[in-house]
């Protein structure tokens, strides 16, 4: 070995990685041309001192690329897993990769499960700003109800289908002094009806929050009337608790009721007027203790099949523990002031007239005060004549049916009954302690004796 390869002196005239000529290719040290450079001496080679850097230079760009690109097909092709977790590609679900096949999978299902959980939260918070928005509304509606001296008295009606319900809600819509608050959705309502019809398409919750709970609670008497279309009295116990709450914290009074049927009578009744409206609600499949599903369900009554104690649908784990028919009869004792029965529906109509009005002197003790009773007298005075007029007129009965006329002789109407015998044993129940609140009521009792005088 010379010297100057012995030496740290790196020797110019050997390139870093080969010799080679214009066209890429290795010089062979006994070709002509490099005998020809060889003899040129060191002239020669200082001319092309500049050319010959630049080539190394360039091929050493070059080499360090290919094995840039060796390295990353390398990645790509045995360690897909560690090339997904640098950004360089997708591991595929079979390859294991460097860090695993189950770490990989896992990096995925994570970053899948945190934008799920993303679009949860932003459903969340749109439902919060929902009901932030109509939070605002109420408490406006309670601010101006705390700047104003009037009361108000709400009477809540829960209609249960073909029980005298409409008779109730014709006799007050048409009388002054009292606002209807309907709360239902139906198809049966349309344009024609007013402001019910914008609210029928509405949510639940959203019905009740930002139309009838801010009307409910201005001053002056209200009838809220639930029936198809909206929750059943499962539901509408933390409501009505609320109602009762924000109602007494600004002086205003409550009154909770319904009115029941005979269910056999009430089963016939519905059947046939089904069968008279004609359409899809003809012929319509009872499944049995409509009232009981309906009390408690109201239009979701069918959710979990036919068996009439399979009334729970997605309230399962709150009705179950007791059963539907003590449900319904604990909603009936702890969820209504007045139960009536549709043989009493005359005196209900009466009773409401004096929760509303006071007239008929109410329950009054024989001890109230001559303050309490000045101000039933100034109370008495604002009601018109001509609706002093009206409070005393019967009912006018809303859907009562022809039997005879429809069609409905002895023996179809035997069959009727020998039908809906076989499907209320919860309901027949019910009846009994609906039928049972009614007679010992002394706000229907006082009027039933006054209608049989």
């Amino acid at each position: 070995m010379n010297t100057a390869m012995a030496s740290d002196h790196h020797d110019e005239r050997r390139p870093l990685i080969g010799r080679v000529d214009g066209s890429g290719a290795r010089l062979d040290p006994s070709s002509p041309r490099a005998l020809e450079e060889g003899a040129g001496g060191p002239h020669r080679r200082a001319t092309h001192a500049p050319s010959t850097a630049c080539a190394r230079v360039t091929m050493c760009a070059v080499a360090a690329m290919g094995l840039i690109a060796a390295a990353y097909h390398g990645l790509l092709r045995h360690h897909p897993a560690t090339a997904a977790l640098l950004g360089l590609g997708d591991a595929p679900a079979g390859t294991p990769g460097l860090l695993g096949r189950e770490r990989a999978e896992a990096r995925i299902d994570e970053r899948r499960a945190t934008a799920r959980l993303a679009r949860v939260d932003a459903r969340r918070a749109e439902r919060r700003a929902v009901h932030n928005t109509a939070t605002t509304a109420a408490t406006r509606v309670d601010a101006a109800e705390d700047d104003s001296n009037d009361s108000c008295r709400i009477i809540f009606y829960y209609h249960v289908p073909k029980t005298g319900g409409g008779s109730i809600v014709r006799y007050f819509g048409e009388m002054r002094g009292v606002d209807v608050i309907r709360y239902e959705s139906t198809k049966y309502i349309t344009p024609k009806m007013g402001e019910i019809y914008t609210w029928n398409s509405a949510t639940a919750d959203d019905h009740w929050e930002r139309y009838v709970l801010p009307r409910a609670l201005k001053p002056g008497n209200h009838l809220v009337v639930e029936h198809w279309g909206r929750p059943g009295m499962v539901e509408m116990e933390r409501k009505l608790a609320d109602l009762r709450r924000r109602a007494r914290a600004i002086n205003c009074e409550v009154m909770t009721s319904t009115t029941l049927r005979d269910p056999i009578d009430r089963d016939v009744s519905d059947d046939v007027f089904r069968r008279m409206r004609g359409g899809g609600d003809a012929g319509i499949d009872y499944l049995g203790d409509e009232q009981t599903r309906f009390l408690l369900l109201n239009s979701e009554r069918a959710r979990d099949g036919v068996a009439p104690r399979d009334l729970y649908g997605d309230h399962r784990a709150r009705v179950e523990a007791e059963g539907a028919l003590r449900a319904a009869m604990r909603t009936l004792r702890d969820d209504f002031d007045v139960v009536a029965t549709i043989d009493d529906l005359e005196a209900q109509k009466d009773a409401f007239v004096d929760f509303l009005f006071g007239v008929n002197g109410g329950e009054d003790s024989d001890d109230a005060s001559a303050t309490e009773d000045e101000d039933k007298r100034e109370e008495m005075a604002k009601v018109s004549s001509a609706e002093v007029s009206l409070l005393s007129q019967p009912l006018a009965r809303v859907h009562a049916i022809d039997y005879e006329k429809e069609g409905v002789d002895d023996a179809r109407m035997r069959a009727l009954r020998t039908k809906f015998e076989q499907s209320n044993d919860l309901d027949k129940q019910l009846y009994r302690l609906a039928a049972e609140m009614s007679a010992n009521d002394p706000r229907l009792a006082k009027h039933r004796q006054a209608t049989r005088r």
